[in-house]
């Protein structure tokens, strides 16, 4: 049944000449659950605000949205608040009381329920997506994951028939997000709801959807079931927003798939394991075999060389021993006997989930927060990036933030045709962009990024690595805090699991990722025993060709 009907749909922001979307049109049926992907910038977060009129960006729309054969605006702000519910990406954005408790009952308190309606909702919301334990808690002590998972619930607790959600898992670690978009699906398939999701990370995502909508420069440029759009040749930019299954398997040749293209992580290990046993190659061959390939043909040999590097005496930029930190007297210790070394010309990238204690560091190594036990020494001027990014700007316009910043590298960034909006008006991933390159303008030795590819897409991605490289063989330091651990597996030289308030398992990455489970690559997730010790995607393609197993 038709839920949605969207019909050659426009939006202007205010004193903007060119529209964000355009000529929108398609239907969305109940229980859909749609994932809306795209470059950053492509439109896609202002046309979920369109859809929920409450909280639509200010400007000029033409074209209509009909919910349930009635025009959307029609509907009174309470049905919109019952219907349609909206996630935002940053859980502090959404979150408006103390308690865990209040947050869930907030919004049935302000619509007016009885006290013994709103406790049977809130308890039952509470036991399905397993918070009891936290009920009385304050939301200040909640993780990030945590944080979201109680804005989904409390979204949840309204009983919505449509559930809206603008990046969800930009801020979350991989097991956290895992978590989060699987409970999503669990809501879908149970409970009928219609999931409209925009998402970067689609490895484990895509395959949740049976309709996937691309979009680019506010336009649509595919919308159909995931496996059909993905059954011929798919632009190339498009690819590569892609999951990591799909990516390879299109760098490979298209070789070997069974019936259909690999979307998912357990689609690609069926795929590859295919391709290798249809190869004939035993696992011994193969693990020789890709060591070798590894060592003289990827891109980057980030085994031998670096370790050899890392042990120079004096060619250090950051030291930190036995550092303790607490944020106050009375309470309990955020990082217990910190010790880590990295080396100028390094790439160093943090890993752990919410609330471990990562961006408490990277507040220690700027200067921002004091330790009040334990040295830090630093070699060199340092800038940093922080997580939020607007309280970077302070300016009227996206060109008044980038006085001083070169025109070679605001072109680089692709930010010239959002030079005179104002910066919190452009997406999530642009603000990243115009923050950084308000950084790097410093010039600095050491350049702390702390989810530098939170909210932006798989081309921006690449882009970046290639400007992170640039500024390693220059000498540059760079210290990154990420949940992205594929793009950690391409550009880092080192890897560390931040846990128990230090860091532990700090080793190169092929070794880090290699012996991980969970805190892994995509690719090595598909790889498994297939292809022992591939991280990135050129091992594979790379070791599949020289095998001619491809």
């Amino acid at each position: 049944m038709e839920q949605i009907k969207i019909k050659d749909l426009t939006f202007f922001y205010n004193k903007q000449e060119k529209p964000a979307i355009e000529n929108l049109s398609f239907n969305i049926e109940k229980g859909d659950f749609v994932v809306l992907c795209g470059k950053s910038g492509c439109g896609k977060s202002t046309l979920l605000r369109c859809l929920k009129p409450i909280i639509k960006p200010y400007g000029k729309t033409l074209g209509d949205i009909i919910f349930e054969n009635e025009k959307l605006e029609k509907l009174s702000e309470r049905q919109q608040a019952e219907k349609i519910g909206f996630v935002m990406q940053n859980p502090e954005h959404q979150i408006v009381t103390d308690k865990v408790w209040h947050e869930l009952a907030f919004g049935l308190e302000s619509l007016g329920y009885s006290t013994d309606e709103i406790q049977l909702r809130v308890t039952e919301m509470a036991e399905y997506f397993g918070i009891t334990d936290l009920y009385y808690n304050s939301v200040n002590q909640l993780s990030g994951g945590q944080k979201q998972l109680l804005n989904l619930a409390a979204t949840m607790v309204m009983g919505p028939e449509i559930l809206i959600l603008d990046e969800p898992t930009a801020q979350l670690d991989p097991i956290a997000a895992e978590n989060f978009l699987g409970t999503l699906k669990k809501i879908n398939d149970e409970l009928g709801i219609t999931v409209i999701l925009s998402e970067h990370r689609l490895d484990n995502v895509l395959a949740y959807g049976n309709k996937v909508i691309v979009m680019d420069s506010g336009k649509i440029q595919y919308c159909g079931e995931p496996y059909k759009i993905l059954e011929h040749n798919i632009d190339e930019d498009v690819l590569k927003l892609m999951p990591m299954a799909t990516r390879i398997y299109y760098e490979s040749g298209m070789e070997g798939a069974d019936e259909k293209t690999p979307i998912s992580i357990s689609d690609g290990r069926r795929w590859l394991e295919r391709l290798v046993k249809n190869g004939s190659k035993n696992v011994e061959d193969i693990e020789k075999g890709l060591d070798k390939e590894i060592n003289e043909n990827t891109k980057r040999n980030i085994s031998e060389d670096i370790n050899k590097k890392v042990i120079v005496k004096n060619d250090y930029a950051i030291k930190c021993k036995n550092v303790w930190f607490r944020y106050e007297k009375a309470s309990p210790d955020i990082i217990k006997g910190l010790n880590f070394e990295i080396k100028k010309g390094e790439i160093f990238a943090i890993l752990g989930g919410n609330g471990t204690g990562k961006t408490t560091t990277m507040g220690i190594i700027s200067g921002i927060r004091k330790a009040y036990r334990g040295k830090i020494k630093i070699n060199g001027t340092v800038s940093a990036l922080p997580q939020n990014v607007q309280t970077l700007f302070k300016e009227e316009t996206v060109e008044d933030e980038l006085i001083g910043v070169s025109s070679n590298l605001i072109e680089k960034m692709e930010l010239i045709n959002v030079l005179k909006q104002h910066p919190y008006d452009i997406s999530g991933g642009q603000q990243q962009k115009v923050a950084l390159a308000k950084v790097l303008a410093k010039n600095p030795d050491i350049l702390l990024l702390d989810e530098p590819t939170k909210a932006i897409d798989g081309i921006y991605k690449e882009s970046l690595g290639r400007l992170m490289m640039d500024l390693k063989n220059r000498g540059k330091t760079i210290v990154m805090v990420s949940h992205d651990l594929d793009f950690c597996g391409q550009y880092a030289d080192r890897c560390g699991l931040f846990a128990q308030g230090k860091l532990i398992g700090v080793n190169n990455v092929r070794k880090f990722f290699t012996k991980n489970k969970f805190y892994t690559t995509s690719v090595n997730k598909m790889a498994g025993r297939s292809i022992e010790n591939a991280v990135n995607k050129e091992d594979v393609v790379c070791f599949l060709k020289a095998e001619n197993i491809i």
